[in-house]
């Protein structure tokens, strides 16, 4: 190879200017692609930079945009009321998503003029019926049943918004439902008790929080409002024994076997802290059924739910008589209602015969004391 070198470069004259010409012409010829694709290369990254700044910038712009439209149909959507105005905002809230399409839906379904899901009482829009969407709605229900008027019906909607719910396989929750109506709003709505009959229909689980709930009421409290509770749930309690309950054939779970979950503890607890053993002391202003009729219902209720547990049972049973004997003066006698307390000291009688013998005669005696509700005459001792 040296040889072949040294032959070649023999025939130049390397002091030839031509010859130098010659060179550093083929060598730029040789470096100007190069330059250009360095030069084009190092354009398009700076277009590409630049691009993706232009981007970023118009993305962000657009967020600030959405978030600052957001922020105004946040205080919009909780509050507008006209019909057309609330489907448009509707849709309006529908196109955004994320996080953003949440909050402004969670907002919106505490909106009072919205209709609840799967009643025609509001203006109604298309929504799910998800644990979530069930959740927003029933955040908003305080604020509902305040804030609006009573009307015909106390708790409008409400009702046919948790068979709904539950029909479909969507959760609600008892604990959010039960100090709701049993709270400030009840006062707005008055319920009578056959609003929480229906309720407990509904909704089985809540029995036991409404039962609890009674300790809290004042018994001062107009509108009849602590018997009211205590007088409907305790029906609730007899639909389901007697196979009456509403909407018992669409369950899943027997809404007897609910109750006898939750109502033995609840009662148990009124009964042993003395809760109900002042009726006589109880504002009957507003109440829809007579402390008498009540009673008879809890006396039912205690026998068919003697056998459930046997701690239990005793602690119902032995302060019964102390509740029977508070029956106000103005409402004393059986009427009717004898059945019931004929059939609760029958089951009473027959499934703890122990705690029958300790305390039988002292309820049997009370309920004389009000009236008649032997069929034969005979003591049941």
């Amino acid at each position: 190879m040296t040889e072949w070198w040294q032959a070649f470069s023999a025939k130049w004259s390397w002091d030839d200017p031509m010859l130098l010409l010659s060179l550093v012409t083929i060598a730029g010829t040789a470096l100007i692609p190069i330059f250009l694709w360095r030069l084009g290369a190092k354009q398009t990254e700076r277009d590409s930079i630049l691009m993706k700044r232009q981007t970023e910038t118009l993305a962000r712009q657009e967020r600030i945009v959405r978030r600052q439209r957001r922020d105004s149909l946040l205080e919009l959507v909780d509050r507008s009321s006209g019909a057309a105005q609330i489907r448009l905002l509707w849709r309006e809230v529908s196109e955004f998503d994320g996080e953003d399409k949440d909050l402004l839906l969670a907002v919106f379904r505490t909106n009072v003029a919205l209709a609840l899901p799967g009643t025609s009482t509001g203006v109604k829009v298309e929504d799910d019926f998800t644990d979530t969407v069930v959740s927003h709605y029933v955040g908003g229900l305080e604020r509902r049943y305040t804030q609006g008027s009573r009307g015909i019906h106390p708790y409008r909607g409400l009702l046919d918004f948790i068979e709904a719910a539950r029909t479909l396989g969507a959760q609600v929750e008892e604990s959010m439902i039960v100090p709701l109506v049993t709270g400030t709003s009840a006062e707005c709505q008055r319920p009578d008790h056959g609003f929480y009959r229906h309720l407990v229909n509904a909704l089985p689980c809540s029995a036991g929080g409404l039962l609890h709930a009674v300790e809290d009421i004042d018994s001062h409290r107009s509108g009849g409002l602590k018997l009211n509770v205590l007088t409907g749930t305790l029906l609730a309690v007899k639909d389901a024994e007697t196979g009456q309950s509403e909407h018992s054939s669409t369950r899943s779970v027997d809404p007897s076997q609910e109750l006898k979950e939750s109502v033995p503890v609840a009662l148990a607890y009124l009964l042993d802290r003395d809760n109900l053993r002042s009726f006589d002391q109880w504002s009957l202003e507003g109440s829809t059924e007579s402390a008498s009729a009540t009673v008879a219902w809890l006396i039912r209720a205690v026998g068919w739910l003697a056998d459930a547990d046997e701690h239990l049972a005793k602690r119902m049973i032995q302060n019964l008589a102390a509740a029977i004997q508070s029956i106000p003066a103005v409402d004393r006698g059986w009427g009717t209602d004898a059945r019931d307390v004929q059939q609760g000291f029958e089951w009473i009688r027959r499934k703890q015969p122990t705690v029958w013998e300790a305390y039988g005669a002292d309820m049997a005696s009370a309920a004389k004391g009000i009236g008649q509700w032997e069929a034969d005459e005979h003591d049941n001792e």
